[in-house]
């Protein structure tokens, strides 16, 4: 028996975006369904955001923070575009800048914590802002589903008509009819091993979305974090040596201990080691090394005290971190291969997803009564994210809400298709129906490791066919043949690996197949072999759509409302330089 729940909006994610766009949702006085793969506040990203919200510095001054006095909104949209290479849609960067201070300020009065500020920042922390936006969502009346996984959209007609899912907890599956739905899901960081994110996210939101017929673009742009553990193996995947670099120094060093960053121009490494530059310069720069044959053993580079003294060093970081514990875990290990200066493998890892579902300024996507918000959307960071993932989603996840409850205002209930929801059930369960095929758990592990191999922070012609060839066969000849060792419908999560693996076969081959379109090098998007940022041919998204059963890409224009770009072709560390030097010198964007 499939469950059945109604409301005017349906809010899928657990994290910020969802939670805000839930709120805006019903203080415009709409029923609200918000649907959670995890606990909603608890899962997603933005749990584990370090956290800082970002606001321009005369805001921050107005909030009764230091901020920067000579800043404006109007610097800020310049540094975000500049940094983002010109290829932001301008109108989403100008809701940006215009709503940031204000949906800032509204979770500063609701007791956000906060540990500090800089010229343009608000320190706090992930639970923090999960923690006040889950209790004004509950103020406000929003009915919060967790541990379902929504499989796909629901249509009737063209339009959205709710949602189909999966009860994790029971195996039972869910159907949600809406007037409107609001896609809040996050990234794909699953389809990277090792990533800086949730292990929860694959997608799910924008592949479903994709298949109901809603443009993506961008997809080629994936931030990665620098300085991410990759040896000793215990550590894997952690990002506090990326919070100790930015916080008390230190060297990289490749297997001949070079400092291979030195190479760089000095104006380079001054910016790409002292702002929010480092996740695009250092990755980038690393995993050169590593593909030089200068690299760790385990495939990245090395970190190591350097030449700050190891008082000075722990002084700097435990002023933060007491006791060496950040998040509750105890990095002592760490410290002390520091203070023993023993080098400790670190690499890049994947981040933030810049590419996702096309929106226009009310967050609408292409599809009659779908909005988007959040990581899960597009445009307003451009080719290269400086400015924080935190605002984007309080600034977009309150505007979708408020969208898809004027939508919902003026809409009927649509009518859900009983042959839809029947092919539904049958896709879900065929995993648990197989007897043998393929273990969901061994594929994931061949695509993550060729995902971070050719789709890393450096690409080329050769290494992106390799992917894409590789991902087309995933699809013809093993997703079909996905099952189960476990036959329990009740939390098995080898039966949710088999559903998220379409999800992330998906996602990355669009996302190869964009980056092997853009025959350029632009922000976070290094091509080897074309190592040029081409202003004359590039200054457009990628963009895709479902057609029949194949994807289709285009290319448009992206959006210029204030800032003209430039022109030419440009090498790509030039042009980087150039973006460096054209900051405004308020501080750092992020």
């Amino acid at each position: 028996m499939v469950r059945v729940a109604v409301a005017d909006v349906l809010v899928v994610g657990g994290g910020g975006a969802s939670l805000r766009a839930a709120i805006a949702a019903a203080e415009r006085g709409a029923s609200v369904l918000l649907v959670s793969k995890g606990r909603a506040g608890r899962s997603g990203a933005t749990l584990l955001a370090g956290a800082d919200l970002t606001l321009d510095g005369r805001s921050l001054r107005e909030f009764g923070f230091p901020g920067a006095p000579d800043d404006s909104p109007e610097k800020w949209m310049n540094d975000i575009v500049t940094q983002g290479f010109y290829l932001n849609n301008q109108r989403l960067v100008e809701v940006y800048v215009r709503d940031a201070a204000r949906r800032v300020g509204e979770l500063l009065d609701r007791g956000l914590e906060v540990l500090g500020s800089a010229e343009r920042a608000i320190d706090t922390t992930g639970e923090s802002i999960a923690g006040v936006l889950l209790r004004w969502a509950r103020e406000s009346g929003v009915e919060v589903v967790d541990d379902v996984m929504v499989v796909d959209l629901l249509l009737s007609g063209g339009r959205v008509a709710g949602a189909f899912g999966l009860d994790l907890k029971t195996g039972e599956t869910m159907v949600f009819r809406s007037k409107s739905v609001v896609m809040a899901t996050g990234g794909w960081h699953k389809a990277y091993d090792p990533n800086a994110g949730s292990r929860e996210l694959s997608g799910d939101g924008v592949a479903a979305a994709y298949r109901a017929g809603a443009y993506l673009a961008n997809m080629e742009f994936v931030t990665f974090c620098n300085n991410i553990v990759y040896w000793p193996p215990k550590w894997r995947g952690n990002l506090f040596l990326y919070i100790l670099h930015s916080l008390a120094g230190g060297r990289l060093t490749n297997c001949r201990g070079e400092e291979f960053l030195r190479k760089y121009d000095p104006v380079v490494v001054k910016y790409g080691t002292s702002m929010e530059w480092n996740k695009c310069f250092i990755s980038i720069a690393s995993a050169l090394e590593v593909r030089e044959g200068r690299g760790s053993p385990h495939g990245g580079v090395y970190y190591d005290v350097g030449d700050v003294p190891w008082e000075e060093y722990e002084e700097r970081v435990t002023k933060f971190y007491p006791n060496w514990r950040f998040k509750g875990v105890d990095f002592s290990e760490l410290a002390k291969m520091l203070r023993d200066r023993v080098p400790i493998e670190v690499g890049p890892a994947a981040e933030y997803f810049d590419g996702g579902l096309v929106v226009d300024e009310n967050m609408r996507t292409s599809v009659p009564g779908l909005f988007a918000a959040g990581e899960c959307s597009t445009g307003v960071f451009g080719a290269n994210r400086v400015a924080a993932a935190t605002t984007e989603m309080i600034v977009e996840g309150a505007i979708a809400g408020e969208m898809a409850a004027e939508y919902a205002k003026g809409a009927s209930l649509p009518e859900v298709d009983d042959e839809q929801i029947k092919r539904l059930e049958e896709r879900v369960r065929g995993p648990l129906r197989r007897e043998e095929g393929v273990k969901p758990v061994e594929l994931l592990r061949r695509i993550q490791r060729l995902a971070h191999e050719k789709l890393g922070p450096v690409r080329e012609r050769r290494g992106l066919e390799e992917l894409i060839e590789f991902l087309e066969v995933i699809r013809r000849r093993d997703l079909p043949r996905l099952y189960t060792t476990s036959k329990s419908e009740r939390y098995n999560r080898e039966w949710v690996e088999a559903l998220e693996l379409e999800n992330i076969v998906l996602l990355l081959e669009i996302s190869a197949k964009s980056a092997l379109m853009r025959t350029e090098s632009r922000g976070v998007h290094y091509r080897l072999d074309c190592p040029h940022t081409d202003n004359r041919n590039w200054l457009k998204e990628v963009v895709v759509r479902r057609v029949g059963e194949e994807a289709e890409f285009t290319a448009r224009p992206v959006a210029v409302t204030l800032m003209p770009p430039p022109t030419g072709i440009v090498p790509y560390w030039e042009m980087m330089r150039e973006m460096m030097l054209a900051h405004s010198d308020v501080g750092g964007s992020h």
